[in-house]
């Protein structure tokens, strides 16, 4: 806490005071604080970086769902969609996790389907953000090759604030990758950094929904530093692989976190069902 407010003591200091200079405007305040931070806390201001080609053909390998899919699957990820901008509309709510138990069930895949299946609703943006810092996955699931991601963002002396990316052929979409993990990821997550970065991404477009790929609920305690910063979470649960036991657990972990709904991954009932 010295040091925030050591930071904002130094951001107040540097503000003009004779009434014969203008006051700052809200805007260069922000500003002033922003650069603040950077300087005393490594906390740069996120920037767009490019725009990043697709290979659907590859993408469907890895059971990537394109918006215009008439397939079940793309049927099932449009319902989620609808569901999702439902609650958040009605709850006013703009930062939505995706979690699961445990490894393997599925999470990353769901939070990039679900983020292209809302970029499609056209008066939607979207950003999906990679915050499973010990296994990121939204890059190796899209298959793009960034040239810097969050990690670069968090770490070091010089972090990299060009992790934010568009993708060709998809309007609407904004990715922040994580290309390598973090060292001591969960005090990187509890750190100002994250609930800085957040507020950003919220502070630049008050209609964006801001998609969250959150590292498993039970195998660190990763995700219950980023829980309480968001609105809502989204619950994936494999019906092959996923305990009853873990889904019980993982609401009890996740507390007063608001969880607005819950993926079936894997379904054999849902497989021989179609419209």
């Amino acid at each position: 806490m010295d040091r925030i407010q050591r930071a904002l003591d130094l951001a107040k200091a540097q503000r003009p005071v004779s009434s014969a200079q203008p006051q700052p405007q809200p805007l260069e305040d922000a500003r002033l604080e922003r650069a603040t931070l950077y300087r005393e806390f490594g906390i740069a201001p996120v920037e767009f970086a490019a725009r990043l080609p697709l290979d659907w053909a590859a993408l469907r390998e890895r059971r990537v769902v394109s918006p215009e899919d008439r397939q079940p699957a793309g049927h099932a990820y449009r319902m989620l969609r609808t569901q999702v901008l439902h609650r958040a509309r009605a709850h006013g709510l703009s930062t939505v996790g995706v979690v699961s138990a445990a490894n393997g069930e599925g999470k990353t895949l769901t939070a990039v389907n679900l983020a292209l299946s809302l970029a499609a609703e056209p008066n939607q943006t979207v950003m999906l953000v990679d915050l499973d810092l010990r296994r990121p996955g939204i890059a190796r699931t899209l298959g793009i090759a960034p040239a810097a991601g969050l990690e670069s963002w968090f770490g070091g002396e010089d972090p990299s604030r060009k992790a934010c990316y568009a993708l060709e052929g998809v309007e609407r979409l904004y990715v922040l990758p994580t290309l390598a993990p973090v060292p001591s990821s969960s005090e990187t997550l509890a750190g100002l950094g994250t609930r800085r970065l957040l507020n950003e991404l919220k502070e630049r477009d008050s209609g964006r929904l801001l998609i969250v790929d959150l590292p498993p609920v039970l195998l660190s305690d990763d995700a219950l530093m980023v829980a309480p910063l968001l609105d809502a979470v989204v619950l994936v649960v494999d019906e092959r692989r996923t305990r009853r036991e873990d889904v019980a657990r993982v609401l009890q972990l996740l507390g007063n976190t608001r969880v607005i709904g819950t993926v079936l991954n894997r379904s054999r009932e849902s497989e021989k069902r179609a419209y």
